[in-house]
Protein backbone atom coordinates (compact mmCIF):
# COMPACT_ATOMS: atom_id res chain seq x y z
CA UNK A 1 0.00 0.00 0.00
CA UNK A 2 1.46 3.41 -0.93
CA UNK A 3 2.36 5.74 1.90
CA UNK A 4 0.44 8.94 2.46
CA UNK A 5 2.59 11.93 3.35
CA UNK A 6 1.20 14.10 6.12
CA UNK A 7 2.04 17.77 6.45
CA UNK A 8 1.24 19.45 9.78
CA UNK A 9 1.76 23.04 10.87
CA UNK A 10 2.44 23.21 14.61
CA UNK A 11 3.28 25.80 17.25
CA UNK A 12 6.58 23.99 17.74
CA UNK A 13 8.43 20.85 16.74
CA UNK A 14 11.03 19.06 18.85
CA UNK A 15 13.63 16.89 17.13
CA UNK A 16 17.15 15.81 18.11
CA UNK A 17 17.13 18.09 21.16
CA UNK A 18 16.23 21.16 19.08
CA UNK A 19 13.09 23.25 19.16
CA UNK A 20 11.67 24.80 15.98
CA UNK A 21 8.89 27.28 16.68
CA UNK A 22 6.03 27.72 14.17
CA UNK A 23 7.06 24.71 12.09
CA UNK A 24 5.90 22.45 9.29
CA UNK A 25 6.45 18.75 9.91
CA UNK A 26 6.14 16.39 6.95
CA UNK A 27 6.15 12.65 7.53
CA UNK A 28 4.72 9.37 6.21
CA UNK A 29 1.47 8.08 7.70
CA UNK A 30 3.32 4.95 8.88
CA UNK A 31 6.96 5.18 10.08
CA UNK A 32 9.43 4.25 7.32
CA UNK A 33 13.16 3.63 7.65
CA UNK A 34 13.85 5.35 4.34
CA UNK A 35 11.51 8.37 4.76
CA UNK A 36 12.39 10.33 7.91
CA UNK A 37 10.18 13.18 9.14
CA UNK A 38 11.21 16.63 7.94
CA UNK A 39 10.97 19.67 10.24
CA UNK A 40 11.17 23.13 8.69
CA UNK A 41 10.30 26.61 9.89
CA UNK A 42 6.90 27.61 8.54
CA UNK A 43 7.33 29.67 5.37
CA UNK A 44 4.09 28.82 3.61
CA UNK A 45 1.48 26.16 3.14
CA UNK A 46 2.31 22.80 1.61
CA UNK A 47 -0.54 21.09 -0.23
CA UNK A 48 -3.03 19.60 2.26
CA UNK A 49 -1.31 21.04 5.33
CA UNK A 50 -3.19 20.38 8.57
CA UNK A 51 -3.12 22.94 11.37
CA UNK A 52 -2.48 21.38 14.78
CA UNK A 53 -2.91 23.44 17.90
CA UNK A 54 0.04 21.78 19.55
CA UNK A 55 3.50 20.27 19.24
CA UNK A 56 5.09 17.58 17.07
CA UNK A 57 7.88 15.51 18.61
CA UNK A 58 10.19 13.40 16.43
CA UNK A 59 11.08 10.21 18.29
CA UNK A 60 12.28 6.66 17.67
CA UNK A 61 9.15 4.90 16.34
CA UNK A 62 8.81 2.57 19.34
CA UNK A 63 9.09 5.42 21.89
CA UNK A 64 6.06 6.50 23.92
CA UNK A 65 5.91 9.67 25.99
CA UNK A 66 6.07 8.81 29.69
CA UNK A 67 3.48 10.34 31.99
CA UNK A 68 6.16 12.70 33.32
CA UNK A 69 6.16 14.42 29.90
CA UNK A 70 2.42 15.04 29.80
CA UNK A 71 1.76 18.72 29.01
CA UNK A 72 0.97 20.82 32.08
CA UNK A 73 -2.63 21.98 32.53
CA UNK A 74 -1.38 25.56 32.62
CA UNK A 75 0.47 25.42 29.25
CA UNK A 76 -0.67 28.96 28.38
CA UNK A 77 0.67 30.47 31.62
CA UNK A 78 3.65 32.82 31.15
CA UNK A 79 6.78 30.75 30.59
CA UNK A 80 5.02 27.35 30.80
CA UNK A 81 5.09 26.64 27.05
CA UNK A 82 8.81 27.42 26.74
CA UNK A 83 9.57 25.37 29.86
CA UNK A 84 7.62 22.40 28.47
CA UNK A 85 9.40 22.60 25.11
CA UNK A 86 12.75 22.64 26.89
CA UNK A 87 11.71 19.64 28.99
CA UNK A 88 10.77 17.73 25.83
CA UNK A 89 13.98 18.71 24.03
CA UNK A 90 16.15 17.55 26.92
CA UNK A 91 14.17 14.40 27.79
CA UNK A 92 13.10 12.76 24.54
CA UNK A 93 15.71 10.43 23.03
CA UNK A 94 17.03 11.42 19.60
CA UNK A 95 16.46 9.27 16.55
CA UNK A 96 19.70 7.47 15.69
CA UNK A 97 20.91 6.20 12.33
CA UNK A 98 19.62 2.71 13.17
CA UNK A 99 16.16 3.90 14.33
CA UNK A 100 13.00 4.35 12.36
CA UNK A 101 11.60 7.78 13.20
CA UNK A 102 8.05 8.40 14.33
CA UNK A 103 6.05 11.50 15.16
CA UNK A 104 4.10 12.08 18.34
CA UNK A 105 1.64 14.95 18.19
CA UNK A 106 0.56 16.69 21.37
CA UNK A 107 -2.63 18.68 20.98
CA UNK A 108 -3.65 21.39 23.41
Amino acid sequence: MPQTMISVRVHAAVAHGRITRNAIVRYPSEPQTDIPPIVKPFEGEIHSTIDLNGIAVIVPAAYRLPESLTPPDHISAPGAFDAYLTLLATSVPPVTATDTAGVITIEF
